[in-house]
């Protein structure tokens, strides 16, 4: 892939079944890195850098199989997995999840610090690169990390349902990416470090499942 530079962690299972048959794209903001000037850079040749999204993702897996010390992000993959499922999962059950899916930061560039916007050009540079992992991978659903990033990715799709519905409570809301022939719909979640993000949004997973 040309325009990607943190190379997305993609799950053993994601192009042989999916997550219960449909292939899932996790797409996050960006990564927290120390900082220096070869972020973005397609040119660079350190792996390390090159492979931090799979790193980060190892590294939690590494955490939940009792092999690695905890770090206070992996809350959110955590909370991310058991709000799917309604349940608090198990090593396996994590090793499954995440063995099926796509995850991917949307902002090539990383920034130095927690909650810290990425630059409004840093969104825009990376455009190109998410339109090229919806062509490689082809998801059948992204589900979209907070509204930040919500705001920000481009809007040279088309608008399809704006919320789902769920015991009269408006959730989502949906945006549909067309790759190719396909017409890919994005979902967006409170992210799931926020408060705003429990148990609740359950139902609204199974109905957008559902609807795919």
């Amino acid at each position: 892939m040309k325009n990607v530079f943190f190379k997305p962690w993609v799950g053993d299972n994601y192009l042989l079944k999916g997550l219960n048959g449909k292939k899932l794209l996790i797409l996050g903001e960006s990564h927290i890195c120390g900082g220096c000037n070869e972020c973005g850079d397609l040119n660079i040749t350190d792996l390390d850098c090159r492979e931090f999204t799979t790193n980060v993702v190892k590294g939690f897996l590494k955490y939940k199989s009792g092999d690695k010390e905890h770090s206070h992000w992996m809350n959110t993959y955590t909370k991310f997995g058991n709000v799917l499922y309604n349940k608090s999962l198990n090593y396996d059950e994590t090793l499954a999840l995440w063995n099926s899916v796509i995850f991917y930061n949307y902002v090539q560039y990383s920034t130095t610090e927690a909650r810290k916007s990425p630059l409004k050009e840093e969104f825009t540079k990376s455009e190109a690169a998410f339109f090229e992992i919806l062509k490689t991978y082809q998801p059948d659903l992204i589900i979209i990390w907070g509204n930040r990033l919500w705001d920000e990715l481009p809007q040279n799709g088309e608008f399809g349902k704006e919320k789902i519905l769920y015991n009269g409570i408006n959730r989502g809301p949906f945006y549909y990416y067309l790759s190719g022939d396909k017409k890919i719909p994005g979902f967006m979640i409170n992210h799931p470090s926020s408060s705003k993000f429990d148990y609740s949004w359950y139902e609204s997973f199974k109905e957008v499942l559902e609807m795919i």
